[in-house]
């Protein structure tokens, strides 16, 4: 076990980005900072290492929120938001956004930046269902990972380097035809990958999810269908957006479908 799944499995909360429980690890985000040390070391003697990559050993003594590490995904944090832009009143990721939680409990501060933002591909059409927002992009390239290693499309990757690296599909046009291409706007953990169907179509705070069963085929993938809460029902617009469902997600179910659903 590394230290993230270890943290994971004894009910200890560690950040992450990049890292996710069914994909490989690329150890790029550098949230998951913790404080390392062996036993009887005294306080803050220990170093710093990425929690997802760092196999757990006999005698390792762990910090998860002590004063280095919290001072380090500060500036990880203020890394992180150099150029992502701050356009959180129309972003569709908003109320459910690791950026933003994590910016709230760990830094806080504006930016120590003096230097414009590096602009970016705003609207890129990543498929018909797609669309993508370079700018808000964090490159975690979880959805890469997705392609690679999930669908085994391979329809993903990252074009350039440094802070001109965007995420780009292949030309054979594979992303288009990947019938599991929507997972990745699940696990975005941004605002970069959005849906067209529900683009500005409602806030999630505004909606809650039902569990259900899809009923597309004999599988019978768990999925959680999102719709307006009671609370905010309304009254002068079209009656009928109190009863549709806005959109559908999986609903992790390790016996069926796992956090997985197809397009359809």
């Amino acid at each position: 076990q590394s230290v993230m799944q270890a943290a994971n499995a004894n009910g200890h909360f560690i950040p992450y980005f990049c890292w996710h429980p069914q994909l490989s690890v690329p150890g790029n985000c550098r949230i998951c900072m913790v404080e390392v040390s062996n036993e009887g070391q005294p306080e803050g003697s220990g170093w710093l290492d990425i929690a997802c990559n760092m196999p757990i050993s006999k005698g390792m003594r762990v910090l998860t929120d002590s004063a280095k590490v919290r001072a380090r995904r500060k500036e990880t944090l203020q890394f992180i938001t150099l150029n992502h832009p701050v356009d959180c009143g129309i972003c569709d990721k908003a109320g459910e956004c690791t950026l933003q939680d994590y910016h709230f409990e760990y830094n806080g501060s504006p930016s120590v930046s003096i230097d414009a933002k590096v602009h970016a591909t705003k609207h890129f059409a990543l498929s018909e269902r797609i669309v993508l927002d370079n700018e808000r992009c964090i490159l975690c390239t979880r959805c890469v990972r997705f392609t690679h290693e999930v669908s085994k499309t391979h329809a993903l990757g990252v074009q350039n380097r440094g802070d001109h690296s965007l995420i780009r599909p292949v030309e054979d046009g594979a992303f288009e035809a990947d019938p599991y291409s929507d997972n990745v706007i699940d696990i975005c953990p941004v605002g970069a990958l959005l849906s067209r169907p529900f683009l500005h179509q409602a806030r999630v705070w505004y909606l809650k999810p039902t569990p259900s069963v899809c009923p597309g085929c004999e599988r019978g993938c768990s999925v959680k269908l999102w719709h307006r809460k009671s609370e905010w029902k309304l009254k002068a617009l079209d009656p009928a957006q109190n009863e549709r469902i806005d959109r559908v997600t999986p609903l992790e179910n390790p016996a069926v479908n796992g956090p997985w659903i197809c397009n359809k």
